[in-house]
């Protein structure tokens, strides 16, 4: 297994929380690598990619999630993409140069979804809109938990040129134990984003939770990996019909399918 792209789970033994803690490399350097993104791009879509790495974490249904923001200014489009089998993939749209506080005017004036899209036949899709919080894709995400799945999570984000890495806690539902929800989430807070980014998962449970009995789960793999196929580009072009076809054959003598992501 490729250890530096792996979702682990943990939980802890004489407290009613559960966590995750997803690291990207490889499947983060190489979707950096698909577009020049600048470093303000780089380091929003590297946030989103962790984010829906930690969320899928929490579905029961053999299907995908997808984050995704849409805007009207300089940034368009933000989507960061994970299913099941923990195969990843994002991209960004955006116009002109754009720095941190344009970006993050546009975040607030845009629209952040996340969606749920079962594969089984009869599987109902599910979208929430999160309102942006902050200057923090965190923050936005601890809120929308709240509000809408009264569920009480933290999340903690790190990302550099390198890699990206986020931590996830979260109350599971239909247990006692406020205080030491309270407790566990004092302790999380004092991690770094250095730590988040450089230490292993078992060094990183154990500088936080010492004095805890922490459950560390085998950890699963994640990869980058695109759904475009051939028979998904003949079918776009059956899409088209012949004669259009024929037209752009006449006229480029080759017809190029092009994926974004």
């Amino acid at each position: 297994m490729n250890n530096k792209d792996i979702l682990q789970r943990f939980l802890f033994e004489n407290a009613p929380v559960r966590g995750e803690i997803v690291r990207l490399e490889e499947s983060y350097q190489t979707i950096m690598q698909q577009h020049q993104y600048p470093p303000v791009i780089q380091q929003i879509l590297g946030e989103m990619l962790v984010a829906v790495g930690l969320l899928i974490a929490s579905i029961k249904f053999k299907g995908r999630i997808t984050v995704q923001f849409q805007g009207k200014n300089k940034m368009k489009l933000l989507l960061a993409q994970c299913n099941h089998q923990l195969h990843l993939r994002g991209l960004a749209d955006w116009q002109g140069e754009l720095t941190q506080d344009e970006l993050m005017a546009d975040l607030k004036q845009g629209t952040l979804a996340i969606t749920m899209d079962p594969e089984v036949d009869g599987g109902q899709r599910y979208q929430g809109i999160v309102a942006w919080q902050g200057h923090s894709l965190a923050h936005s995400l601890e809120d929308y938990f709240k509000r809408s799945e009264q569920v009480a999570t933290r999340l903690w984000i790190a990302v550099n040129e390198k890699c990206a890495a986020g931590l996830l806690i979260q109350f599971m539902p239909h247990k006692s134990g406020q205080d030491e929800w309270e407790h566990i989430e004092h302790l999380t807070a004092t991690i770094t984003s250095d730590e988040l980014l450089n230490l292993d998962n078992t060094t990183l449970l154990h500088r936080l939770y010492a004095e805890e009995d922490v459950r560390l789960f085998s950890p699963k793999s994640v990869m980058f990996q695109c759904n475009c196929s051939l028979e998904r580009s003949e079918n776009a072009l059956r899409l088209l019909g012949e004669e259009e076809v024929e037209q752009e054959l006449q006229a480029k003598q080759a017809i190029v399918v092009k994926c974004e992501f």
